[in-house]
């Protein structure tokens, strides 16, 4: 791997990535992971390119495969430029096959490789992945970016903005007074309401948890119990837009049948499953069910994904410590300080996440 190539990419990035920057300096001196097999699977985007880098300083093998989700699409120029770098790549998931130390993954993938073996341990990135993680029958460690603060950063912050600055750029350019009903009030449905609420749309949250709904009702939203009836029927086909961040798979063709959906309302998806189901065709669902900010050239901006980023590749040091062993949490030491660290160099108001 000619990682001056990488190097050289990187260089005309526009926007900042301290913490990615740090660790790239770090592990470029350590070489912690010298002579390791790693399997990098999330997206590939240019984002993504900044956080390979690091990893090819410490001293890592890394094969890169690129995340199976309908309507996703790895970015060309980032495929062109780890080919002329003679980095391993395979982005046919079939195709993969060997022995790895750690695997770096996403939506819990990984697992599902039958001819890819891993040694030492696994990181995963999302909440869709952690349940199955959480069942996989090992002993090998398993950190879960999503039980974490840091993971609520992300998804609140840089998930609520890239899905106002997608809905803009792919589907109305208007937010103002429309009205948009969001199942899921997680990390993902918070961002999403949050951003929403600045622009101005006219909002209700979907939820089956009332601690959760009475969280919404106090930030000013209408809500609705997340049942099959004709108050959420209603709530759904007088909105303009529906949205999906539960997690939940097949959760709305459960509560509401195509047919009884108004053609008029626009659905969209902003989880990593089909939370539409297959009862609901690719083709009446915005982005063919893919969540909506993947559309865009940066599907969470760097200032937002830097420090989970970071972490999502340090997380491989504590694999090779062995102090876990099955399915943990991220490490303390991962969590709060580096969030601490992002809001002091940014200068900006946290408190949101803690909830």
């Amino acid at each position: 791997m000619d990682i001056g190539k990488l190097q050289d990419f990187n260089s005309n990035y526009v926007g900042d990535y301290p913490l990615l920057r740090k660790l790239a300096e770090d592990w470029a001196e350590r070489k912690p992971l010298r002579g390791l097999r790693l399997l990098h699977n999330i997206p590939i985007t240019r984002e993504t390119m900044l956080k390979l880098e690091p990893l090819y300083l410490s001293g890592a093998d890394v094969t890169v495969t690129h995340l199976r989700l309908p309507g996703l699409e790895p970015k060309q120029e980032c495929v062109d430029l780890l080919k002329a770098a003679g980095a391993h790549m395979e982005l046919d998931h079939a195709k993969l096959y060997g022995d790895y130390d750690i695997a770096l993954d996403c939506c819990a993938q990984i697992p599902a490789m039958e001819r890819v073996t891993v040694r030492r341990g696994f990181v995963e990135l999302t909440q869709s992945g952690s349940p199955v993680y959480s069942k996989l029958d090992t002993d090998l460690p398993i950190y879960s970016l999503d039980l974490s603060r840091l993971k609520c950063l992300e998804a609140m912050f840089g998930t609520g903005e890239a899905f106002v600055r997608a809905f803009r750029q792919f589907v109305e350019p208007r937010i103002e007074g429309r009205k948009f009903v969001l199942f899921g009030y997680g990390k993902v449905g918070r961002g999403v309401s949050r951003y929403l609420a600045q622009e101005g749309a006219m909002l209700t949250v979907v939820d089956t948890n009332g601690a959760n709904l009475e969280q919404a009702r106090k930030a000013g939203f209408d809500t609705e119990l997340s049942r099959p009836g004709p108050s959420l029927l209603n709530a759904v086909n007088d909105s303009f837009v529906v949205v999906m961040a539960t997690g939940c798979e097949g959760l709305l063709q459960e509560l509401i049948k195509p047919k009884q959906l108004a053609d008029k309302v626009l659905l969209i998806n902003m989880g990593a499953d089909d939370e539409f189901g297959d009862r609901y065709a690719a083709s009446r669902i915005v982005a063919n069910k893919a969540p909506l900010n993947f559309l865009l050239d940066a599907p969470t901006t760097m200032f937002f994904i830097d420090p989970i980023f970071a972490v999502h590749n340090q997380c491989c040091e504590h694999v090779l410590d062995g102090n876990a062993h099955g399915f943990s949490p991220l490490p303390p030491e991962l969590d709060l300080p580096v969030i601490e660290e992002w809001s002091t160099l940014y200068g900006i108001d946290i408190s949101d996440i803690y909830y």
